[in-house]
């Protein structure tokens, strides 16, 4: 008996200390966030705004609109160019021999004309070339006056015909030879001319002459009087200006609309008003590994000497991939924060405020990419004042 007071007693002392300990518990408080979010922007789409104008309004704003046309237009891609000499009218000038330069005939900045002579080179490999030629020449004009000499003998019946065979396959060796060293002379660049002197001439200057390939200008010269020089080293530079090579880098999104044949504005970027005009000759089917660009190759004939070789130019070219446009006058266009919006006329005496996207602005027109169809009439005049009256509605809402 006295056992079950106790487990009673210890009972009612656990269920006192957790009465006590319930009644420290803090109480969950549940944090209510309210967020003041227009009735334009509850339903997650963002509402049409109308402004409403009484008659009286309608006759004070006087308000002028345009009608919204759609046309098919060529889309202009603005670049930037650089110049470089056009293939075929530069040339690097390098010597074919080992030698040394004996004489430098043009000066950087000299206007030449293909042949003319600009360098000497003296060499003794180049005189080693020469009395191959002359041993070659003399060898071959022996053993053609021998054969013909024989065939006559055969003839008469003096000679047999082995001596004539045997004199035939002389000659046609020593005519090889001769065709040989003929093409090496002929390799490092000595005219038929120079040639057809070395047999007529009893003594030959072991000094080979450098002309000039095309027609230009000595843009500069890489050797000294006296320099010794090597096989295949440059001695200069010549370029023809007549003619240029304009690079265009191209964005890869504006690159699908070129096509070579397109038309092209070429402007000085400091002086928009001097241009040229000209046609894209090739398009680079990769991207530029520098610019990550499109590589769109211009050539054209230079005026009064530009453009010029490692200028920068600008390049605004005419795709004829036409695509449908819609335009309006740029002063129906202003923006609400970022965004470019429009009033468009519903009745009389109603204008819907519509945002659109903007592809470009060009002079006193803004090309519309969307938001806008053809048929549809936009206020032009007293835009401002609708814009202001497009607020007051969005506030009177919230």
């Amino acid at each position: 008996m006295k056992a079950k007071f106790i487990h009673l007693g210890i009972v009612m002392i656990l269920f006192a200390f957790a009465a006590c300990n319930s009644g420290n518990e803090p109480k969950e408080e549940k944090a209510v966030i309210e967020t003041d979010v227009p009735p334009s922007l509850k339903d997650g789409t963002e509402k049409v705004v109308t402004i409403k104008l009484s008659d009286k309004e309608r006759d004070e704003l006087s308000i002028k609109t345009e009608a919204i046309k759609s046309e098919f237009v060529d889309h202009q891609i603005l670049a930037p160019g650089v110049v470089f000499p056009s293939p075929g009218h530069s040339s690097i000038i390098s010597t074919p021999i080992n030698g040394q330069v004996t004489a430098i005939k043009v000066y950087e900045g000299s206007w030449v004309n293909k042949g003319q002579e600009l360098f000497r080179i003296q060499s003794l490999e180049y005189g080693n070339l020469i009395s191959e030629y002359l041993q070659a020449y003399a060898q071959e004009s022996f053993q053609k006056s021998r054969l013909a000499r024989l065939e006559q003998l055969v003839e008469e019946r003096i000679s047999s015909t082995s001596e004539l065979e045997q004199a035939t396959a002389e000659y046609q060796r020593a005519s090889a030879s001769l065709k040989a060293a003929y093409a090496k002379l002929r390799a490092v660049g000595v005219p038929d001319s120079e040639i057809e002197k070395f047999s007529a001439s009893g003594n030959v200057e072991p000094t080979l002459k450098i002309v000039a390939p095309i027609n230009g200008v000595i843009e500069k010269n890489f050797v000294e009087l006296g320099q010794s020089v090597n096989a295949l080293e440059n001695l200069s530079r010549v370029l023809d200006t007549h003619e240029v090579l304009i690079r265009g880098y191209v964005s890869p999104g504006d690159a699908v609309l070129v096509e070579p044949g397109n038309a092209v504005d070429i402007s000085k970027r400091e002086q928009e008003d001097v241009t040229i005009k000209g046609k894209i000759t090739s398009v680079n089917p990769g991207l530029d590994e520098t610019s990550r660009s499109v590589v769109v190759n211009i050539i054209i004939p230079s005026e009064d000497g530009w453009p010029k070789p490692g200028e920068n130019l600008r390049l605004a070219i005419t795709s004829e991939s036409q695509k449908e446009t819609v335009a309006i006058q740029l002063q129906a266009l202003t923006y609400d924060g970022d965004q470019p919006i429009v009033f468009v006329k519903k009745d009389a005496n109603t204008f819907e405020r519509r945002p659109i996207g903007v592809d470009q602005i060009k002079g006193d027109y803004v090309f519309v990419a969307s938001g806008l169809t053809a048929g549809e009439e936009v206020a032009v005049t007293k835009v401002f004042s609708l814009k202001a009256l497009s607020r007051f509605d969005i506030i009177s809402e919230e």
